[in-house]
């Protein structure tokens, strides 16, 4: 493991980032817009599970949200695949990070549990609420353990 992330830590694009002083901030900007856009339309799709907009077909937002939450994913596994690049040994070695990375894993098995379950129905079941809250709750885990990574380590 320690030769794995000491490749990542010295590739080119380590290297590139920690060397410019734009760059950083640059992607650490295409992070949060990344986080933005994935959980925002996730907590739109989770409060019309909920019974916002009952007149908006259930199917109907989940198909239009996807592309931009698909979006967001690739973004900030992206930008923050290159932020970890920068410090990979402290990030591993980071229990909030580990907590943080089994939250979006956690989160996206329940995402791709809700989406197949939310496209095939116009009204929301007591199951699509359960993992409709679930989702809410890791979600939040991960805005919060990713805030909390700068300060615990």
């Amino acid at each position: 493991m320690d030769a794995l992330l000491a490749a990542i830590g010295s590739s080119d694009i380590a290297s590139f980032v920690r060397g410019s002083r734009w760059i950083y901030p640059l992607v650490n900007a295409a992070h949060i817009l990344g986080i933005a856009l994935l959980i925002g339309t996730i907590v739109v799709l989770d409060v019309r599970i909920f019974g916002y907009r009952r007149s908006q077909p259930l199917s109907e937002t989940a198909q239009f949200l996807m592309p931009f939450t698909i979006a967001g994913l690739v973004l900030a596994i992206c930008a923050g695949s290159v932020l970890f690049s920068v410090k990979p040994h402290d990030y591993a070695a980071n229990p909030v990070f580990r907590l943080k990375i089994a939250l979006i894993v956690a989160a996206l098995v329940n995402a791709t549990i809700l989406r197949r379950r939310a496209l095939h129905r116009q009204a929301p079941d007591t199951a699509l609420r359960i993992g409709a809250g679930l989702s809410l709750i890791l979600w939040i885990g991960v805005l919060v353990s990713g805030r909390m990574i700068a300060f615990v380590g």
